[in-house]
């Protein structure tokens, strides 16, 4: 026996209505549910405990987290491209702000004035003041990655030797060198346009001929006191950044005395990317759940054609 059911107009719509004021209510309670379970940037941030010191730029630490972003170098096209794919939170081994801050009150009394006078000006200047409004009006969690260095390992050079292929040729001691088999100048200028992809910022001292029996890896800026005391254990300096009056000066000084010692430089955000790779991936293991994303950003340099 079949029973047919019967709705009359009215009683349609007070049921349509019923459901459609429902589904009002479910999505905004939805959505605040979810924002309730979404981790706040901190808590992201701890899993690189391990890896990197993080240097809160901008933003709230408690900040719920829609997706994290990497960046090697945070511009503004870059932050642009975080914005897009719905990610909150921004970790780089880079402030967004082209320098850190000098304190004034750390400097002696003749640079206290100028270095006011420096910071203030770049406060005033157009791209940071574009740049820090675009952060805020975003609602963007900054945190700069400053790589640690536990028990003697260099975090960043240990990702970037893994980068090249070099984990298994470590030389025991205090100083992140590799001596990887077979290796020349040439060579290494190519592993360093291969695997980082440096081109236009890509710059060498030394004979593309000259044997090399071990390397000195330092990503970022090498510095020159440390640099220079590491270098006596090895043949050449993978870095990213130098200054050409310091450890330039010391390479062409070495080879005239008759030590030469040979110099690849990519520039310094490539020479990051292995770290913020890594970091990434810390982030996953700890947060699969969350959106990520790990913006490679390009060699900024272009080359003049000779």
């Amino acid at each position: 026996m079949t029973r047919s059911l019967k709705f009359s107009r009215r009683n349609f719509c007070l049921s349509g209505g019923q459901a459609l004021a429902i589904t009002g209510l479910a999505g905004p309670a939805l959505a605040q549910r979810r924002q309730a379970r979404a981790p706040i940037a901190q808590t992201i941030v701890s899993a690189l405990s391990e890896l990197a010191d993080a240097e809160l730029i901008s933003g709230r630490p408690e900040a719920a987290v829609t997706g994290v972003a990497l960046l090697s170098n945070p511009t503004l096209a870059a932050l642009r491209k975080a914005v897009a794919a719905h990610c909150s939170l921004i970790l780089s081994p880079e402030t967004p702000f082209y320098a850190h801050p000098a304190d004034p009150a750390a400097a002696s009394a003749p640079f206290a004035a100028m270095a006011a006078s420096a910071i203030s000006a770049l406060h005033e200047s157009p791209a940071f003041k574009a740049k820090q409004a675009f952060i805020a009006d975003h609602g963007l969690t900054v945190y700069r990655l400053n790589p640690r260095a536990n028990s003697g390992r260099d975090i960043s050079a240990e990702a970037t030797a893994a980068r090249f292929g070099w984990t298994a040729h470590r030389v025991p001691g205090e100083h992140p060198i590799y001596a990887p088999p077979g290796m020349s100048v040439g060579t290494l200028i190519g592993l360093a346009h291969a695997r980082l992809g440096a081109s236009g910022g890509l710059r060498f001292i030394g004979d593309p001929a000259m044997r090399l029996r071990s390397i000195l890896i330092v990503p970022g800026t090498a510095e020159v006191v440390s640099t220079t005391q590491a270098l006596r254990h090895a043949d050449a300096l993978l870095t990213g950044d130098v200054r050409e009056w310091e450890v330039v000066t010391y390479i062409n000084d070495s080879a005239e005395a008759g030590l030469p010692k040979a110099l690849v430089a990519t520039g310094r955000i490539l020479s990051e990317q292995p770290l913020v790779e890594r970091c990434a991936l810390a982030v996953r293991n700890a947060f699969p759940g969350v959106p990520l994303r790990n913006l490679v950003e390009p060699d900024p340099f272009w080359r003049v054609q000779a």
